[in-house]
């Protein structure tokens, strides 16, 4: 991992899958600690583990960004 956002903690929705995910685990080989957000725990959780995989830190939160409360919360 380099270290281009050591220091920086990134938050990434949709993180359980695609798009998310691979940008989730960009941060993280960049150095960033990565707060993973998915309406779907499994895949969450999933691409937490992908990241300590990498030697990296995540950890998830369930969020429904389509939802203000969840949002909120």
């Amino acid at each position: 991992m380099n270290s281009a956002l050591q220091g920086k903690v990134g938050l990434v929705t949709g993180a359980g899958s695609g798009i998310g995910r691979a940008c989730a685990l960009a941060m993280a080989r960049a150095g960033a600690k990565v707060v993973v957000s998915d309406v779907a725990p499994a895949g969450g959780e999933e691409t937490v583990a992908l990241i300590e995989g990498l030697g990296g830190e995540a950890v998830f939160t369930r969020c429904d960004v389509s939802k203000a409360a969840d949002v909120d919360a």
